[in-house]
């Protein structure tokens, strides 16, 4: 037999030791740095290398009860605009394709099967980069395939009908606040029940706080939810919420501001692209995409 190389040893170990743990995030953060790589630009091909925040985001989503079962069931990320929300929802999805249960059933959904297509274009991209990775999975148009473990990951748009009878193991919701009503939250979340240990993830960024009607958003309900999860004021181990962004009242010109909502910011977000947005970009804009606040409209 021919013999394995470390990182192919690192895939197969990673499932493995997870229960060991009281968060499976450390084996996600290592399959994401040890398989997935960057898809665009001069630094395409690339390992990622998460940032201590993205780490500390990964580890917490994947705290483990007593039993090394994930503890959170749904979860809402709130996070600007290019901060890295695409490749990091692709690594989650790539991980939960090959190293969750055989069987598993991975979806990317969003408000319309061409903004659902981001993630998972991003992590075929992925899968077509690693020489790994492309050995063992099989990328299709809307489909990827674990022919091990017979698991695939699948684009689902906003249609809640199509989610009827589905069994995710995990989905990745891109952009909730774009989805016209909870139908489809709700559909995808009922239908992981029999799941071991499903995870419902919406990384996001802010919209507006109602719909045409009048009504509260499922993004906005789902963001007051997590603030009295987080006050305490509702006790819910199951849900998971964390949310980068500026404070009402907060100045959408100042720099500090700006460093304050997003945590890539002069990283691999250029500062001088917020100086030139905000002399040419309208302010509700700039409030909801680069400062992750809500509008009224």
């Amino acid at each position: 037999m021919a013999k394995r190389t470390r990182r192919q040893r690192n895939l197969t170990r990673s499932s493995a030791q997870q229960s060991e743990h009281a968060s499976q995030g450390d084996q996600v953060i290592d399959f994401i740095q040890n398989f997935c790589r960057l898809t665009k630009g001069d630094v395409a091909g690339q390992l990622i290398q998460l940032r201590p925040w993205q780490k500390t985001l990964l580890r917490e989503l994947y705290e483990t009860d007593e039993n090394g079962l994930r503890k959170h069931r749904r979860a809402l990320i709130g996070l600007p605009r290019k901060n890295g929300k695409s490749l990091l929802g692709a690594g989650i999805a790539l991980h939960g394709l090959i190293l969750d249960e055989p069987g598993s059933e991975v979806y990317a959904l969003a408000g319309d099967r061409q903004q659902g297509r981001i993630i998972f274009s991003e992590a075929a991209r992925m899968v077509q980069l690693d020489p790994i990775l492309s050995q063992r999975l099989r990328v299709m148009r809307d489909v990827i395939e674990y022919p091990t473990n017979g698991s695939v990951f699948r684009v689902l748009s906003a249609d809640a009908s199509r989610a009827e009878g589905l069994n995710p193991s995990l989905a990745v919701v891109d952009e909730l606040h774009v989805q016209p009503d909870d139908r489809l939250w709700n559909t995808i979340n009922l239908g992981s029940g029999t799941r071991k240990q499903p995870l419902i993830v919406a990384i996001t960024t802010a919209g507006s706080r109602t719909d045409s009607h009048g009504q509260d958003t499922i993004c906005y309900k789902l963001w007051q939810y997590g603030m009295r999860v987080k006050s305490g004021e509702i006790e819910d181990p199951t849900f998971f919420f964390r949310w980068w962004g500026a404070p009402d009242g907060a100045d959408y010109r100042d720099p500090a501001v700006w460093a304050d909502a997003n945590p890539a910011y002069g990283d691999y977000l250029n500062p001088e692209d917020f100086e030139s947005a905000v002399k040419s970009i309208s302010e509700m804009e700039l409030r909801t995409k680069r400062l992750n606040q809500w509008v009224t409209t």
